[in-house]
């Protein structure tokens, strides 16, 4: 409840809309079979469940390198992490086509935006891949698949095996979550501009005419796709809560991200790390 009242205070009200409201309805209700399959002790649930506790405190004691997709990736040297353990998000694999680069992990839980729309390029993927459980039937339920369910509170979530991911409207926080679980004492996130060209509302669907510069390559999204427009609070205040866990039990999470105008997490040059 406390932190379903501190999302509320942090809902800029010109975002409020009916529309909103109702798919947010809507949502819930199709969540609650999802949850259910999730939960149960047998079948493929269970099969998940056992590969994603691998993960726990696998990387204990050592630094991740969170990557976004922004277009602050282009200032980035790439050979400086060939060695560094990483988790990528969304279409961070279009980056192995420019510089060669693959990330350790790979993690995408948008639904309508990347994983309905690039279900092919997500299906085929290599290594260690976290998609979005309620999509599982979509992809095949290869080795280095995990589905990770996600929850509507913001709550940061410590214990995944048991309790969905926190919800901040970007999968930035689901990473954070992830490298939480991992055991990582020390997160750096890149790419994370915290900025995107348009105008419209938080949560307003936005049809791409794919040349749009929001991302680290051009025509990120094809013309004719979607998109939605960040809402750029309700993520701050779920990194606002990803903070506060790490400060308690002493990690150490700054933002390297070249120019981005994130501004919860304390800030550190990218080069100086090396």
């Amino acid at each position: 409840m406390k932190t379903f009242i501190g999302r509320l205070k942090n809902i800029d009200k010109n975002d409020i809309t009916i529309k909103r409201i109702v798919k947010a309805i809507f949502r819930r209700f199709a969540n609650i079979p999802h949850y259910i399959a999730w939960k149960l002790p047998w079948g493929f649930a269970k099969v998940n469940r056992k590969r994603f506790i691998k993960f726990k405190d696998i990387h204990k004691g050592k630094r991740c390198f969170i990557i976004a997709n922004g277009p602050s990736l282009k200032k980035i040297d790439f050979e400086l992490l060939k060695n560094e353990i990483t988790i990528g998000m969304n279409r961070i694999y279009l980056m192995k086509d420019i510089n060669g680069f693959k990330p350790t992990y790979l993690a995408c839980i948008d639904k309508k935006s990347q994983l309905l729309q690039f279900t092919e390029d997500f299906n085929n993927q290599e290594g260690i891949c976290f998609y979005e459980w309620n999509l599982r039937s979509l992809f095949d339920k290869k080795e280095n698949f995990i589905f990770i369910k996600g929850k509507f509170s913001s709550k940061f979530s410590t214990n995944l095996e048991i309790e969905p991911l926190g919800n901040g409207l970007t999968v930035t926080y689901s990473c954070l979550q992830l490298a939480y679980y991992m055991g990582f004492s020390e997160i750096y996130l890149i790419g994370k501009d915290h900025s995107y060209n348009t105008n419209q509302k938080s949560g307003v669907g936005i049809v791409s005419k794919g040349n749009e510069e929001n991302h680290f390559i051009k025509g990120y999204y094809k013309k004719g796709q979607n998109w939605d427009a960040p809402d750029y609070k309700t993520e701050e205040y779920a990194y606002s809560l990803a903070r506060i866990a790490f400060e308690k039990n002493r990690i150490v999470i700054k933002d390297a991200t070249e120019g981005g105008k994130l501004k919860v997490f304390e800030k550190i040059d990218f080069n100086s790390l090396f």
